[in-house]
């Protein structure tokens, strides 16, 4: 049934503020996603809560040698938040190179027209909860799979292993290996984990864009000592060194996937997902939905207004968006630990002390493997400097995707069927005709894994939570909402009742109407 973006809030009950309110803090699923229509019903449902102590980001401050940041200095970190004033962020007891990313742009999203409709998110799960403990879970056993190629889940022992122990949570309570790290969205758990706009050709003016890519050498982690971690946690440049294949590969394993994301400017695929799906801009109509009104124009085709040029400057005017309120969801309303600093909390709680963190993961098996291979329950890294210089929640790679994927969704046809879809040969150095024996690719479908792809790639790299992925994936979704309701209101094509809406299906399954 499709959800009318101007009659929603009016129907919403009781019942749907709370669940907005309390249902994705409690169980982060698609059966529990904040419904992005009804953003004016539930906008004062979120409280702020930011972290404070050990659960707080504090990356870049000076630990001591148990990982133990002084009081004083986070009480000059929260001032400084609490304040936003140059002078206080300037006087932070930072003394390293590595600085802090950009705070000042937490404080300026309120100042943007569409920030009233746009969701705030709930508080991140407590550092001594299930959840968090679950989420952590999750994280351990993508360290330990990173180099297993995602289209050999299905036959591999230690996913096997993997799912065994994460079906014993709510979190991945009904998780298989074909849908082992995926977030359940329409189409999204079908075929191959990797979106198909990771692996077509992108066209660039008159030539194509092959997407291989330098990846990681397999086996590269960090972080896996104390001193190493401390180095970090410090704000030191990290010891270690990332090395790369000489070759390029098409995307093959979770490795792979974080090392895209490591590298990739802030809305890369979603550009290159745009263009792909232009593919000839000279005969565009074909990939438009039925809601665009110059699909059936006996004059006209949009270009400036609802067409390729429209479709390109959009994902960087939504992204943006996107990364500001990001930004003030990140520094002024949770400040949230990263998995970096949550794994030094295990490892010193495996060995007898109390950090708060619940037992589950202490007594996992993941973390014993961890433990076993590396000498340390330090949660491993894919990255020799782990996680950014800014807090977790939510992640700023889902959040620009959930917006760019959303307004790609709302600008054409979702369930067109890709044409020339293809897959890597199992070394990942060429291509090969896609399995017929799979679900044949739609637009929609692979939008959606695009924006596991991107949100999950973090989190294969141990920097970020399943929390900062989805809920940033519906932060992104509710900025674009709130964008495109403003293009909408504004063009000469709707005032004259022409375009009459904007249709997608959001991340939870539903139809929006916008």
């Amino acid at each position: 049934m499709a959800i009318d973006d101007k009659e929603q809030p009016q129907r919403i009950g009781r019942r749907e503020v709370l669940r907005v309110a309390l249902g994705a803090a409690a169980g982060l699923t698609a059966g529990g996603v904040i419904n992005t229509s009804t953003v004016a019903a539930t906008q004062g449902a979120a409280a702020t809560a930011r972290a404070a102590g050990s659960a707080s980001f504090c990356k870049t401050l000076k630990h001591d040698a148990s990982g133990n940041v002084a009081a004083a200095a986070m009480d000059a970190f929260e001032g400084a938040t609490a304040s936003g004033r140059i002078a206080d962020w300037e006087r932070l007891p930072v003394e390293n190179e590595i600085r802090l990313v950009n705070p000042l742009a937490a404080y300026v999203w309120d100042k943007e027209p569409i920030a009233a409709q746009v969701i705030k998110l709930p508080a991140f799960p407590a550092l001594g909860s299930e959840r968090l403990a679950e989420e952590a879970l999750e994280l351990y056993w993508m360290a330990l799979l990173r180099d297993v190629p995602l289209w050999d889940y299905e036959r591999n022992s230690l996913v096997r292993e993997a799912v065994a122990e994460l079906r014993q949570t709510k979190l991945n309570a009904s998780a298989t290996p074909q849908t082992l790290f995926r977030l359940g969205m329409p189409g999204e758990t079908e075929g191959h984990w990797i979106s198909q706009f990771l692996w077509m050709p992108v066209p660039y003016g008159a030539q194509n864009q092959w997407q291989q890519y330098r990846v990681a050498f397999r086996g590269a982690d960090f972080m896996t000592r104390w001193d190493e971690y401390l180095k970090v946690a410090n704000g030191e440049w990290p010891p270690g060194i990332m090395n790369h294949y000489a070759d390029l590969y098409y995307l093959r394993s979770g490795r792979d996937v974080s090392e895209y994301v490591h590298w990739d400017f802030c809305n890369q695929a979603a550009i290159n997902a745009a263009a792909i799906l232009l593919a000839n801009p000279h005969r565009p109509r074909e990939a438009w939905p039925t809601s665009n009104p110059y699909k059936t124009s006996r004059t006209m085709n949009g270009f400036v207004q609802f067409g390729s040029g429209y479709a390109q400057n959009a994902m960087g005017v939504v992204c943006d968006l996107a990364f500001k309120a990001c930004w003030q969801e990140k520094w002024l309303r949770h400040r949230a630990l990263r998995p970096e600093e949550y794994g030094a909390l295990v490892d010193r709680a495996v060995r007898g002390e109390n950090t708060g963190v619940h037992p589950l993961i202490v007594n996992s098996e993941a973390v014993k493997r961890v433990r076993s291979k590396y000498g340390s329950a330090l949660l491993p890294q894919a990255y020799p400097e782990g996680c950014p210089p800014h807090p977790a929640y939510p992640s700023g790679h889902a959040t620009v995707a959930g917006a760019c994927v959303t307004v790609l969704k709302a600008l054409f046809d979702e369930k067109r069927k890709l044409r020339f879809p293809l897959q890597p040969t199992r070394d990942g150095k060429d291509w090969q005709s896609f399995d017929a024996n799979l679900p044949a690719p739609t637009v929609g479908a692979e939008l959606n894994k695009l924006a596991t792809a991107v949100a999950m790639g973090r989190n294969f790299a141990g920097i970020h939570w399943r929390s900062d992925a989805w809920q940033g994936l519906l932060l992104g979704e509710s900025v674009a909402t709130a964008w495109l309701r403003a293009e909408k209101a504004k063009s000469v094509e709707a005032q004259q009742g022409w375009l009459k809406s904007f249709e997608f299906t959001s991340f939870a399954g539903e139809r929006v109407v916008v």
